[in-house]
């Protein structure tokens, strides 16, 4: 018998094609399973469904305190990795429970409940769990499940949200009023830094607002690649279009205190925050100018706010910067395709970010790189470094000093 010429290489080929299937199917992204499966509230807790329409709206609140339970069966030939919880207004301590050897339930993993969105993981071949409550407390709070995911096996996706804790040391802190400004003015700062160089990125917003927002805030802030979970402040959602009217809502003393405590636990190289005229004149923008423009004075004084000294020490900061400020100015071009995001540009990732929110959809707002909020513009306040000569990026300066401004 003839041999082919291909012969001598078959078993290379063989291997390839095995060797390939293996890696094609461990790439494989994780399905969103969750309505294929059964899931059955054991004790309480009616229209679980609006935990499952995908609607930050809804939410299904259990009933039965300690005893919430749902009871979830995969569909055949399936199994579930990963259970992704989006809590409605506030986190909230749940545990996974997996039947041990002799058909009792026991709790396998849990979440600390810091976090609006959590994700518990599941270990190979669950066909059945539980979702439980796990509250320490002895009189424990209902479930307060906004959306709930059951994930497949196979590599999670990547808009599943594994959030680590805010940060102990940030490259950039970015003070903002509400969700979504951060994106509004700011445009492709958060992609840019968090999501391309992949800087420790703290996001601070003075006004939690409704618990909706709050998860659109947490879908924004993934998209652009931010990973360290962002604070809230518990400041009204009051409008007024001076400096002083909104001090009047929020408290002049109250205000400066938080965004001092942040600059001392977050310890930014970089702080960014808004217009001293609040873009459009708002009032809320114009406090965080202020604020910050305060806290650079009062966060390194031993003297002002003594807790919060207490607490975190002192910090000085080494950069500041204002948007559409007029001194040494820097004007990003956000228009650049990044390989990171797949050619998108930093201004398309924001907007992407942007439409998140989709409780702002009918707004009149966009995010835009030209106008009177052009979010391309950021002028250099103060600088412990010396003064910007490239004006293209908010470490100059920084980036080959070392970490030892504040010592």
């Amino acid at each position: 018998m003839k041999k082919s010429p291909w012969f001598p290489l078959l078993p290379v080929l063989i291997l390839s094609l095995l060797f390939g299937a293996v890696f094609s199917a461990a790439a494989e992204p994780a399905q969103d399973i969750t309505r294929l499966c059964r899931l059955k509230p054991v004790s309480g807790g009616k229209e679980l469904k609006k935990a499952l329409d995908r609607d930050y709206k809804t939410f299904w609140r259990s009933s039965g305190g300690a005893g919430a339970v749902i009871d979830v069966t995969v569909p055949a030939g399936e199994e579930a990795s990963c259970v992704w919880f989006q809590w409605y207004d506030h986190p909230h301590a749940a545990a996974v429970q997996i039947r041990s050897e002799n058909g009792q339930w026991e709790e396998y993993a849990a979440t600390e409940g810091r976090f609006l969105s959590e994700c518990l993981f599941l270990p190979e071949g669950t066909t059945e769990f539980r979702i439980t409550n796990r509250q320490s407390s002895r009189r424990k709070t209902p479930l307060p499940i906004a959306e709930l995911h059951i994930y497949g096996a196979g590599d999670l996706p990547g808009e599943v949200q594994v959030w680590n804790p805010p940060c102990e040391k940030a490259d950039l802190m970015l003070l903002a009023a509400h969700p979504d400004d951060e994106l509004l003015w700011f445009g492709g700062i958060l992609p840019m830094y968090a999501g391309i160089e992949k800087k420790a990125v703290q996001v601070c917003l003075m006004v939690p607002t409704v618990p909706r927002r709050r998860l659109e805030e947490l879908d924004g802030l993934w998209t652009c690649g931010v990973r360290n979970y962002p604070v809230f402040g518990n400041f009204a959602d009051r409008y007024s279009n001076t400096l002083k009217k909104q001090y009047v809502h929020w408290g002049k003393n109250r205000v400066r205190k938080q965004v001092t405590e942040w600059v001392r636990r977050f310890k930014p190289d970089v702080l960014v925050t808004h217009d001293l005229k609040g873009e459009y004149g708002h009032g809320a923008h114009q406090i965080c100018a202020d604020a910050a423009v305060a806290a650079l004075k009062d966060a390194p004084n031993r003297t002002k706010y003594r807790e919060s000294w207490k607490e975190y020490g002192g910090w000085d900061v080494p950069k500041c910067y204002l948007h559409l400020y007029a001194e040494s100015p820097i004007t990003f071009d956000w228009r650049v395709p990044l390989d990171a995001f797949g050619g998108r540009t930093a201004l398309e990732v924001a907007q992407e970010a942007f439409a998140k929110h989709v409780s702002q959809a009918h707004t009149r707002y966009t995010v835009e790189d030209s106008g009177y909020g052009d979010c391309r513009i950021f002028g250099l306040y103060r600088s412990l470094v010396g003064p910007d000569e490239n004006h293209d990026d908010l470490f100059e300066n920084l980036r080959d000093l070392s970490a030892g401004l504040n010592q």
